[in-house]
């Protein structure tokens, strides 16, 4: 899920599952922490977005399971 809770702000975060935390940490070498400051933008290094674009890939994966 994207949320935009700020409106002012315009404050961006990804919501995954801890599941999903867990494999995105795992793949990708680092901490959940490392993961969590990705998916809500406080970091856009390298890894960070490769964070991030790996998490798309599972909301997009979530969504496709959902038959109208």
């Amino acid at each position: 899920m994207f949320v935009n809770k700020n409106k002012g702000m315009q404050k961006n975060t990804i919501q995954i599952s801890s599941k999903q935390k867990k494999v995105l940490a795992k793949e990708n070498n680092t901490s959940l922490t490392t993961v969590q400051l990705s998916l809500d933008y406080y970091n856009n290094s390298e890894l960070a977005k490769a964070i991030r674009k790996q998490a798309k890939k599972f909301l997009l994966e979530e969504a496709n399971k959902i038959n109208e």
